[in-house]
């Protein structure tokens, strides 16, 4: 009996001694030392030293929410079918190759179904816009030799895409 007494005033003494050390830790932390090093950097401790000034910190406040708004989750909108199946560069060919000393190119898409009403078509070459309405070609003169990219989109009568695609081709003309 005597054994479990001793045992039982050891554990809680070393549970207060535990339950102190840990207190005093957290009253250490709201002190916050200031000193500068031989380089002019400046530096913030929480253990003091030479030179060092002592700054208190001030309890941070804090504001309880008494009413933490709910997530509620917004129900699945349907996905609207594609208006569009197939929308492509029909000519040039991905990567072909032109000869055209003069530079001229004409860019042909094939959009099914045919375009909607309110709905254009927007070509560009390089990133510059060389069509805009409803045509699905157009006819390009005196391009430079090189490699050159296309991107077409049909947009709605909001300027919202639609549909998009890409392609690109290689101007071959015989240097003068």
């Amino acid at each position: 009996m005597r054994y479990s007494v001793i045992s039982y005033a050891l554990h809680m003494r070393l549970t207060i001694g535990l339950l102190l050390l840990a207190f005093m830790g957290f009253a250490a932390a709201e002190t916050v030392y200031k000193s500068v090093d031989e380089n002019g950097n400046i530096i913030f401790t929480d253990k003091p030293s030479k030179d060092a000034e002592e700054i208190k910190l001030q309890e941070l406040q804090t504001i309880k929410n008494p009413n933490p708004a709910k997530h509620t989750p917004r129900p699945k909108q349907p996905k609207h079918k594609a208006l569009y199946k197939t929308f492509l560069v029909s000519s040039p060919a991905d990567n072909a190759g032109i000869r055209s000393n003069a530079g001229n190119v004409s860019i042909s898409l094939s959009l099914l179904p045919p375009l909607r009403p309110g709905h254009k078509i927007i070509i560009a070459m390089d990133g510059k816009e060389v069509s805009n309405g409803s045509n699905n070609s157009v006819s390009l003169q005196n391009l430079d030799r090189g490699t050159h990219n296309i991107a077409a989109s049909v947009v709605d009568e909001k300027g919202k895409q639609m549909i998009s695609t890409s392609s690109s081709f290689s101007l071959l003309r015989a240097s003068q």
